[in-house]
């Protein structure tokens, strides 16, 4: 399936549909409120990517450059991006993107990346690739995925797995789709003690004072 219920997901999907995805899916199978949506398969990104050479020209592309530096990243990025541009969406690519804007039923959805190779145990990727707010059209949402896909190569995206040693190439690249939701505050929480206990209290800056806010953790880290 290209397209399915985030709440149908779990760990053993990553592959599948990114890592994100897979995570978020396990989280509300454990009962956590996890916001509602649905999830592109990385088949979606792939069929894209295959036709015309893209992948292959991709390779050329950074096996000539040879990145090394943020500029030079940012070059590479820039010519990978040209690539993306000239290829044609195929149809039945499109017309899943477009079932995912049908199936949400929001009048304004968020397009959040989910590749296969962030939120992983030893590498995040956290800011890496593109997330789009506030799409309001089906239109909007293909060219929200474009963005997305096309961010699995940006010049972060480079610089961080060259640093790591990933193979992008071999990378693949989900999506979710989610209703958006009016949102108070932000932000991005890592754990690693779980020793902490079941309840941990969260310092947030808000309008120039601090709060604390105590947080249950709903199930502990395998």
């Amino acid at each position: 399936m290209l397209v399915r219920d985030l709440t149908e997901l779990d760990l053993e999907h990553r592959a599948e549909f990114g890592g994100k995805a897979a995570h978020l899916g396990h989280a509300a199978r454990l009962g956590c409120p996890v916001l509602g949506g649905v999830a592109l398969s990385t088949s979606l990104f792939q069929r894209f990517a295959e036709q015309g050479g893209l992948l292959g020209e991709i390779a050329s592309i950074l096996n000539t450059m040879q990145p090394r530096t943020m500029a030079q990243f940012q070059a590479a990025a820039w010519a990978i991006r040209s690539a993306f541009r000239v290829r044609r969406l195929p149809s039945d690519v499109r017309a899943a993107l477009v079932s995912a804007w049908d199936q949400v039923g929001a009048d304004k959805v968020g397009v959040r990346s989910s590749a296969t190779n962030e939120d992983s145990p030893n590498r995040s990727f956290v800011g890496q690739h593109v997330s789009t707010l506030d799409i309001a059209s089906a239109d909007g949402l293909v060219d929200a995925a474009l963005e997305s896909w096309t961010s699995l190569f940006s010049a972060k995206s480079l610089a961080y797995a060259q640093r790591f040693g990933i193979d992008l190439l071999s990378s693949g690249m989900g999506l979710l789709v989610q209703p958006m939701l009016q949102a108070e505050s932000r932000g991005a929480l890592f754990i690693t003690d779980t020793s902490v206990g079941d309840e941990v209290t969260l310092t947030i800056l808000r309008d120039g004072s601090t709060i604390q806010v105590p947080v249950t953790l709903a199930a502990r880290p395998h």
